[in-house]
């Protein structure tokens, strides 16, 4: 089964796709620059793997199943290759409404970069609960573990592709049970409440994805251990909206720093707000440019 999906230019596949290991531990970048991603389509699993088959200016990507547990529904698989990829997103509005040097400096390198999107928004909300005050590394050592212990998986040519878990999967295990993530227990009581909470209400959680970023924000926010920032990177990940992640985001003050002053350290917290508030409605756009131009610049091949 072979889809080709056409999302508004730019868009820059090759930047999109490196920019996602720093946000899934479940992506496989792969060496012929293809995305190969497990994901559910319905209530089946489904290898997808995604290939550039365009330009920036007039982007095709070509989404194909490498294998599935059994027939998968073809309108449900175009849905969830779109959600992925981040169709949706049109950024020519944003490259044209500010032409601030420092921003335009990172927007041009990094021109037609969208954050690909989550599987479920249940998995955007865990990995960001996983993600607070502690190193991506720390984090996505913890999220490989917990899909290789309650994950969904396929294999496909000698290697094992995973899922990350369903809230059913995790509304059963115990404090000790998520022990070798090695996160705080708080943490691990939030996310078992969490897989708890969506476990009871159903469907209802998931079809939160298809709401706008008013009705899903205030939603988030209600849930224990969910603050500003948890919530801005959700909505990335589940909705593809671009909050401003508020200045809690200490690589994003020491980004701002360097690309806007030349120095070392953290931005003062106000300073940093006053910045991205003259961008208005993109100023979760820009920090979230201006994040991603640091981490590849100083990440890229250090997790």
């Amino acid at each position: 089964m072979q889809l080709r999906l056409t999302p508004p230019p730019p868009y820059d596949f090759t930047h999109s796709t490196a920019a996602a290991r720093f946000l899934y531990a479940a992506a496989r970048h792969m060496p012929d620059g293809t995305l190969r991603r497990l994901v559910r389509v319905g209530e089946r699993l489904a290898l997808l793997e995604c290939r550039d088959i365009g330009q920036i200016e007039s982007p095709i990507i070509a989404a194909r199943v490498l294998a599935a547990e059994g027939e998968i529904d073809p309108a449900l698989l175009e849905e969830k290759a779109r959600a992925v990829i981040n169709a949706r997103v049109d950024l020519h509005a944003f490259y044209q409404a500010h032409d601030d040097p420092p921003l335009r400096q990172t927007t041009v390198r990094l021109r037609g970069l969208r954050a690909l999107g989550a599987d479920t928004l249940f998995e955007a909300l865990a990995l960001t609960m996983i993600e607070q005050q502690i190193t991506l590394k720390m984090a996505q050592t913890a999220e490989r573990w917990l899909m290789s212990w309650a994950g969904g998986w396929l294999d496909y040519e000698g290697e094992r592709y995973y899922t990350f878990p369903t809230p059913e999967r995790l509304a059963n295990a115990t404090v000790d049970d998520l022990a070798p993530m090695k996160i705080t227990r708080v943490r691990m009581r939030r996310l078992i409440a969490l897989a708890q909470q969506i476990t009871t209400a159903g469907g209802s959680f998931e079809a939160l994805r298809q709401e706008d970023a008013e009705t899903l924000y205030p939603r988030l926010r209600v849930i224990g251990g969910v603050g500003h920032w948890t919530a801005a990177w959700a909505m990335i990940r589940g909705i593809g909206h671009y909050a401003y992640l508020g200045n809690a985001d200490v690589a994003l003050r020491a980004a701002v720093n360097h690309y806007y002053f030349g120095l070392p350290g953290r931005i003062d917290r106000d300073r940093m707000d006053a910045i991205f508030a003259r961008y208005g409605e993109y100023g979760g756009l820009a920090a979230f440019y201006v994040l991603m131009r640091w981490a590849f610049e100083r990440y890229s091949t250090s997790l």
